[in-house]
């Protein structure tokens, strides 16, 4: 293997080694003759322990077969060029953790030997920035999304039971003054139901706002003990209509604000009652998973199932498949958004006629800060 001249390389790394970046100097048979200290510093290697290394230890497995090929086309048309254009790079770092790469590629030759240099850049910072701009802006989306949606409730959903109140204040009018009785009692009943119907509208909206910009109380939570009080608390209505309730014995501990999970959980078992158990043999199971980045839990009903083409539809605000069912259409609303506050998310894998399942996903990664970190995903 040959070796950079002594001259030439003690001028070279006098240079490199004032650069801010990863800088490495890789010979036609893939040896690093030359590096700076940064480099080592990037990838985890005490000083001078890469010199003389092959480039490919620091290439992903995933990659590292066709290393050997691009490398030596390179070498027989060497230009200046950004390594992987389009593509997302990565290095594997001397404990084996892979880190993410922007790499400069050009060529030097001394003594009439041609060599490839390159200039590494750690993207982690980047990166994180970026997945963080993207998180705001698909919250930005849904906030505009739910702004209109907002626009057009306050407009006609609110509005409706104004309407209602109105004619009816009417209506008692007339007949307080024509003595009709019986017609102001049914009157002031109508109006009390148009404005039950508006208060929950209001409280529900005061709700989500507050799901919006909540702070998170974070602590463990253990999800058998949201389940049995909410069990606790449901057990008349559960007995009345006769539901078999399946709990396992070890649902996942979570870090959590236990408040807000008691309040996703409480709505998917309300959401359940309403529309999963009309049949004969209604039945509730709580499901649990465990996924590589993630812990699931599940709350399944074996009610008339929802059709794939409303499964995103029905977690968007007043959104409601049976109007004859009583609520506002915010629960699950509410639900997606205190799980997105978790880093985590909520979702329903359903079809007619066979039930439903509500998956709600926690990541394993939640900081105890209540921030997700995306870097660990």
């Amino acid at each position: 293997m040959e070796t950079v001249a002594f001259e030439h390389e003690y001028k070279f790394k006098t240079i490199i080694e004032s650069l801010p970046t990863g800088i490495v100097m890789v010979n036609k048979s893939g040896f690093v003759v030359l590096c700076n200290g940064e480099m080592e510093k990037m990838f985890g290697y005490n000083p001078g322990e890469l010199k003389g290394s092959p480039i490919d230890q620091l290439v992903p497995m995933g990659a590292r077969s066709q290393h050997p090929k691009h490398r030596d086309s390179f070498m027989q048309n060497p230009t200046k060029r950004q390594m992987g254009a389009g593509r997302d790079l990565s290095g594997v770092c001397k404990d084996g953790k892979e880190i993410p790469v922007e790499i400069g590629l050009n060529h030097i030759s001394i003594d009439n030997i041609n060599y490839a240099i390159a200039s590494i850049v750690d993207i982690t910072e980047r990166k994180i920035i970026e997945t963080r701009l993207k998180h705001a802006y698909d919250e930005l989306q849904q906030k505009n999304q739910e702004m209109e949606q907002f626009v057009y409730t306050v407009s006609h959903d609110l509005k409706s039971p104004l309407v209602t109140s109105s004619s009816f204040i009417e209506f008692i009018k007339d007949d307080i003054k024509n003595g009709n009785m019986d017609d102001v009692a049914d009157s002031i009943d109508r109006l009390e139901k148009a404005h039950k119907r508006m208060q929950e509208l209001i409280n529900d909206l005061l709700q989500l706002s507050r799901a919006g910009r909540m702070e998170l109380n974070l602590s463990d939570v253990n999800m058998n003990d949201i389940l049995n009080e909410i069990m606790e608390n449901f057990s008349n209505r559960f007995a009345d209509r006769k539901i078999d309730v399946q709990i396992p014995a070890e649902l996942p501990k979570v870090i959590g604000d236990r408040r807000r999970l008691y309040q996703v959980v409480e709505n998917l078992i309300t959401n359940a009652l309403k529309y999963g158990t009309d049949n004969p043999n209604p039945q509730i199971q709580v499901l649990t998973k465990d996924a590589p980045t993630e812990m699931l839990v599940g709350i399944k009903d074996n009610g008339l199932g929802i059709a794939p083409a409303y499964h995103r539809k029905i977690f968007g605000l007043f959104q409601r498949l049976d109007n004859s069912k009583e609520g506002t259409g915010v629960g699950l609303t509410i639900v997606q958004r205190i799980m997105q506050l978790h880093g985590g998310r909520a979702w329903v894998e359903s079809r007619e006629n066979e039930g439903a399942t509500f998956w709600l996903a926690f990541p394993k990664f939640f900081t105890e800060r209540g921030v997700f970190d995306a870097t660990k995903s």
